[in-house]
């Protein structure tokens, strides 16, 4: 790839106050392949890591970004000298910087010479949450894990860490087994999931027609494009209209009601947010994105073995 244009998605949208406080605590010891977390408004999952030689830094977990990025602030401190990039933001493209830093870590996971894009995330801050990073889809697609969001923490395959020897305790005695066999997974909801080096989408039925959506950690609702109702047969109600605050600023959007939305055999809310993204500001194939969210699940798992997204009511 042209490292001069890199031409990727970022999927974060803030679309209220996440307020101030993480959501419960219910940390008990970790094991040697899972990582502690804080979750801020319900839906953003947030970790400590480094880059380079700064550390205790806050890092947004987020499957609907395409690449890993750090804040402006950061790469000044860090003495980083970017060159242009570009990515997707819901409804428009963004011109960014990208860098290269020499280490990353993140609960077990150590990544070296990583290339990172450069972006402003004080929308964060301006909505009452420090991010100093965004770990995206480039980073943890590299091994399957689950977001158990009721104990608060990131459990990875042990079998896809990238480091093994950065594991301790006693996931690491007995040799590592995946946690995606079928005694773990029983009594999962599951569904096919398409990940590539973009996004990772899955199929929901939109009043029984079929359309692909990036499954996202990083919005809380469900976005589709404009132009995905327009061909729906059905009708839907507009009804109202929110503000939201992502990479590419504030920007307003119409909220609608359509008639059925499912995911498997799960019902979703029927309320959506529409976005609008005219020509090629949109990835190929993708309707909208899901916010993982509105699953209402207290685990939600990604699992690149199988190509399965899996999740526990």
């Amino acid at each position: 790839m042209d490292r001069t244009s890199i031409v990727a998605l970022l999927g974060t949208l803030l679309l209220s106050a996440v307020c101030c406080a993480a959501v419960g605590n219910a940390r008990a010891q970790l094991a040697g392949n899972e990582m502690a977390i804080e979750i801020y408004g319900g839906y953003l999952v947030v970790a400590q890591g480094s880059v380079n030689n700064a550390e205790n830094l806050r890092f947004l977990l987020d499957t609907g970004a395409t690449n890993t990025a750090i804040d402006r602030l950061v790469a000044e401190r860090l003495g980083l000298h970017g060159q242009p990039a570009k990515v997707i933001n819901f409804d428009k493209t963004v011109a960014l910087e990208s860098a290269e830093v020499e280490e990353i870590t993140f609960g077990p996971e150590r990544i070296r010479n990583a290339r990172v894009l450069i972006e402003d995330l004080g929308y964060f801050r301006s909505a009452g949450l420090h991010i100093d990073g965004v770990i995206g889809l480039d980073q943890l697609r590299k091994q399957s894990f689950l977001v158990d969001y009721a104990r608060e923490r990131v459990v990875f395959d042990p079998t896809s860490i990238s480091d093994p020897a950065s594991m301790s305790g006693p996931a690491s005695i007995s040799g590592p087994t995946s946690m995606f066999g079928p005694t773990a997974t029983r009594g999962m909801h599951s569904v096919p999931m398409r990940a590539d080096a973009r996004s990772i989408s899955v199929e929901v039925a939109l009043d029984d027609r079929p359309i692909w959506m990036v499954a996202d950690t990083g919005t809380r609702g469900i976005l589709l494009y404009e132009d995905t109702l327009k061909d729906l047969p059905a009708n839907y109600r507009l009804q109202g209209r929110t503000t939201a605050a992502s990479l590419g600023g504030p920007f307003e959007n119409r909220i609608a009601i359509v008639p059925r939305l499912r995911l498997g055999g799960q019902d979703l809310d029927r309320e959506v947010v529409l976005i609008s993204a005219p020509g090629a500001r949109k990835l190929s194939g993708v309707s909208g994105y899901l916010g993982l969210a509105s699953l209402d699940a207290k685990q939600v798992a990604f699992s690149f073995e199988t190509n399965q997204l899996l999740w526990r009511k």
